[in-house]
């Protein structure tokens, strides 16, 4: 599996979800497996070829994440994501503001000093390329058997602060995957609400790293507004654009706000 910053970034955000689809899973199923594909089938849908919906709206705060991760740490932040190559990042207190966009070939940022920081980590490539589609290097009737892939360690029914009934789930990849995969061992816990299968909760850790996100909000549609991918009006001014080649640099930047390496 190639180690991009973009799968990097998508496996702390969503959790390893993006690799799980699920055929008919009755609401009022309890079986485990069942009860985690349910919850991230949306997520895995945005990959697959066939579904209509393709885009994805997220609020969430990291609560937990390495040092590079202060300065958004406990900020709300909003994530934008359309198949196959849009894709916007940015906090939303009016006071901390930061924006990370990709409109295909396109990416642009705000505040100007954030692609100091993109070019002092980033490594210059000798010729121009194009920045490649966000996509899962799985085939459709893949996508459909990757739940086999995980192993859940633990599932229990819990409550949250007001009493809401949710799910505790901890997953990680079956050992003999993440060999051939050739990648970290991590894990994954994950509080679900019961009457709606969302995900509210992700903490992820590795022998490294350990990191922690509260998801507010998440709704998916077919397709988001055009002006979703360009600078707000009292921006546009403002944002500073980054050659294509300094893509990967860039999302290493938000990767390591969020991913296990």
């Amino acid at each position: 599996m190639p180690n991009t910053a973009f799968q990097r970034f998508l496996t702390a955000i969503l959790a390893a979800g993006l690799l799980f689809v699920a055929s008919s899973v009755s609401v009022k199923a309890q079986n485990k497996y069942d009860v985690l594909a349910r919850v991230l089938q949306p997520y895995a849908a945005l990959f697959y070829s066939r579904a209509t919906t393709k885009a994805m709206q997220a609020d969430l705060i990291l609560r937990d994440g390495p040092p590079t991760t202060t300065e958004i740490l406990d900020h709300p932040l909003r994530i934008f994501l359309q198949m196959p190559d849009k894709l916007r990042i940015e906090t939303l207190d009016p006071q901390h503001r930061l924006i990370f966009c990709r409109n295909g070939q396109k990416v642009w940022v705000y505040p100007h000093r954030i692609l100091a920081g993109i070019v002092a980590a980033g490594r210059q490539p000798k010729e121009e390329r194009r920045i490649p589609d966000f996509r899962l290097p799985l085939k459709d009737q893949q996508i459909i058997w990757i739940p086999a892939l995980f192993e859940i360690l633990r599932f229990v029914s819990a409550s949250d602060g007001p009493g809401t009934p949710t799910w505790a789930i901890d997953f990680q990849l079956v050992p003999g995957i993440a060999q051939a995969l050739r990648c970290e061992a991590w894990t994954a816990g994950a509080v679900v609400t019961q009457n709606d299968f969302q995900l509210r909760r992700l903490r992820i850790a590795s022998s490294h790293w350990t990191g922690e996100i509260n998801i507010i909000a998440c709704h998916f549609e077919k397709a988001l507004p055009p002006q979703t991918w360009e600078p707000d009006p009292d921006l546009t001014n403002a944002v500073t654009p980054v050659p294509p080649e300094l893509f990967d640099s860039a999302l290493e930047s938000i990767a390591a706000i969020t991913i296990p390496r």
